[in-house]
């Protein structure tokens, strides 16, 4: 490997949106939308594109999905003469360290198989329950892959690793490793990503929980990056990050614009949150229907053999709010940055 391909594979930075998958009447992923989705998020600019979330990874890897939804978008990715610039990131959780692995050699076949420019985004396993474990794991997934891999700090479940674990990995794994989706619980989230990049074998540490503190954390800590699963929205995230990448700050009016704009759509997920629903679909799914991209507003439900997907069910009113907020922002199919 030359050095030349040593350098660009390791600047992972930018927005990482996360696509929303779609599904079929018949509770099967619709591949061809996933890819649709996937060339409107390229085309605004992104850094990477992620798929799919952690939560729907189990379902898709039994059902063969998984594989299969990352060898579409691998291939379009790698399609010659329309080759995305921006990476395709594989979700590799697991409820244990096995698993995790397991996932992370499928997505290293896909990236071979292909050719197409991939990256790993890995959090700690549901099993690990100290520093230890954790440092295992991440030593077992480097054996697996050549790919670059984001340590997602965060699941939930089992402990975060340690800064200082994290910067061990970025030492001893220098390709593999140093690249940060930073989104620890409550107030020690920045003070752990100011202490992350203190140290140089950082490359990147990006801002998690939906953006909401990308702007603080972009522009006074040193994020270069979000990761998030609102995909509609990838054109005003490029935006931010643009005035982010140029020294801007909170006082910037074009900063200020693209941010408040993508904070006005994501509401949406509040105002029309159903009990137990997921404010990153619901709306956001007749927001991808407006856009050309989705043909219909659909959600897998149940366990492998025992499908059944549920409509996302919208008054005239609620679609009435989605489309004057949209109008506004000024975002299409056309000119996903918006006005």
């Amino acid at each position: 490997m030359n050095m030349f391909v040593i350098i660009a594979a390791a600047v992972l930075e930018g927005p990482f949106p996360l696509l929303v998958t779609p599904w079929t009447e018949k509770a099967e992923l619709d591949v061809p939308v996933l890819v649709k989705e996937a060339e409107f998020v390229e085309r605004t600019g992104v850094g990477g594109i992620i798929w799919p979330t952690a939560g729907e990874v189990g379902s898709l890897d039994v059902t063969g999905e998984y594989e299969a939804g990352l060898q579409a978008l691998a291939e379009r990715a790698a399609k010659t003469g329309a080759e995305f610039k921006s990476r395709i990131t594989a979700i590799c959780p697991g409820k244990t360290s096995a698993e995790a692995v397991a996932r992370v050699k499928k997505v290293e076949v896909v990236a071979k198989r292909t050719g197409a420019k991939m990256a790993i985004l890995a959090r700690p396993p549901d099993d690990a329950t100290d520093q230890t474990m954790m440092a295992a794991h991440y030593r077992a997934l480097e054996k697996a892959t050549t790919l670059p891999v984001i340590i997602q700090t965060y699941n939930g479940k089992s402990p975060q690793p340690d800064v200082d674990l994290i910067v061990t990995l970025a030492k001893e794994f220098p390709e593999t490793y140093g690249w940060v989706k930073e989104e620890s619980p409550g107030e020690q989230v920045n003070a752990r990503m100011e202490q992350l990049l203190s140290h140089p074998e950082i490359k990147t540490v990006f801002s998690g929980w939906g953006g909401m503190g990308w702007v603080y954390q972009g522009s006074r800590i040193g994020t270069r990056g979000v990761i998030s699963q609102r995909p509609a929205y990838a054109g005003l995230f490029v935006r931010v990050f643009r005035r982010l990448s140029a020294g801007a700050d909170a006082s910037d009016p074009e900063l200020a614009d693209a941010y408040m704009k993508y904070l006005y759509m994501i509401n949406l997920g509040d105002v029309f949150c159903k009990a137990g629903g997921d404010t990153m679909r619901g709306p956001h799914l007749y927001v991808l229907e407006r856009l050309g991209i989705f043909r219909n507003r659909l959600t897998r439900t149940g366990k492998s053999g025992h499908f059944k997907v549920e409509n996302y069910e919208m008054s005239d009113k609620m679609k009435a709010e989605v489309d004057a907020r949209l109008e506004f922002v000024g975002i299409t199919a056309e000119n996903p940055w918006g006005k």
